[in-house]
């Protein structure tokens, strides 16, 4: 038998009976739903937050997001913001909310912004090519510039105390 305790005269929250008697959300979901539910009005948090609160995991708390998500509780919209990059915007609800169908977006997001690349790509110094392994699989093998035996890569050499241009590689470094 489990018997519940008399109520406290301060510091509790008024969650509605629908929410907590939900039969299609688990316990856990049930938990982390009157958890938010129990902070004060445009509260923010992050998954992060909400995994070092209890003892339960990252993972734990992104499938319960997940499931409330499912049954309405929960609305992730996704965004671009000024500077190009995704973010994502979560509300949490009381009350469940329309759904829609399995991989369609609740919430219309506009395209991904587009922009021309700035600048030119500057020289290649190494390239990649295709080898055939003995065992006739693909790989890639980096052919590096060889560096010059004389200056070592640097393009200066030392001669009779004075610094100069390294004679073989032409101050390359490469040779």
């Amino acid at each position: 038998m489990i018997r519940r305790a008399p109520r406290p005269l301060t510091n509790w929250t008024m969650i509605r009976n629908e929410v907590i008697a939900d039969p299609e959300l688990s316990f856990k979901a049930t938990g982390v739903l009157i958890y938010i539910l129990s902070k004060p009005d445009h509260w923010h948090t992050s998954t992060a937050h909400l995994a070092t609160i209890k003892r339960e995991g990252l993972d734990a708390i992104r499938t319960a997001l997940a499931e409330l998500r499912h049954a309405g509780y929960v609305r992730t919209r996704r965004y671009q913001d000024d500077r190009g990059r995704w973010q994502y915007e979560t509300e949490v609800f009381d009350t469940r909310q329309p759904v829609g169908k399995p991989g369609e977006s609740v919430d219309s997001c506009p395209p991904p912004q587009r922009d021309y690349p700035r600048g030119e790509n500057g020289p290649v110094l190494a390239s990649t090519e295709q080898v055939k392994t003995p065992r006739k699989l693909a790989s890639s093998k980096t052919v590096r510039p060889r560096l010059c035996g004389q200056c070592h890569g640097q393009g200066r050499a030392i001669q009779d105390d004075s610094i100069i241009t390294c004679p073989t590689c032409n101050g390359d470094g490469i040779g």
